[in-house]
């Protein structure tokens, strides 16, 4: 299923900043080999107005994990969590991940896993070598 902003009101050149914009602030946290929150990704988008726990949200950060999928890539989106609590992603994103195809028993390992890819691709290279 191909995402668009038009159920949000948003044109086809504004859905596309905004889905760059939250790429690029996972894309920082990622270089800097941390975690980032819904938070922190909506205060950095002005693409768009965001709020961290809207359904737009979840549709930006679905289209981002999408992409990243077809591109071959690990799930970039793995490393946006909650800022308290269980510090985990919500459910939507191991419901995307089935969406998309990826079979797994234990969610937790599957996201272990797919955090781990991320920093590998993306993370700033160990320079204590």
């Amino acid at each position: 299923m191909r995402r668009s902003g038009s159920q949000f009101g948003l044109t086809d050149e504004q859905w596309a900043a905004a889905v760059g914009e939250v790429r690029e602030v996972i894309l920082d946290a990622a270089y800097d080999r941390r975690m980032t929150w819904y938070g922190e990704i909506a205060s950095k988008v002005s693409a768009v107005r965001l709020d961290p726990h809207s359904s737009l949200m979840n549709y930006l950060l679905g289209a981002v994990f999408a992409g990243e999928h077809e591109a071959g890539r690990p799930a970039l989106t793995s490393i946006v969590t909650h800022k308290h609590g269980d510090k985990e992603p919500g459910l939507g994103f191991y419901e995307m991940a089935r969406d998309l195809g990826y079979r797994f028993e234990e969610p937790y390992v599957f996201w272990a896993k797919q955090v781990q890819d991320v920093f590998k691709l993306h993370g700033r290279p160990d320079r204590h070598i």
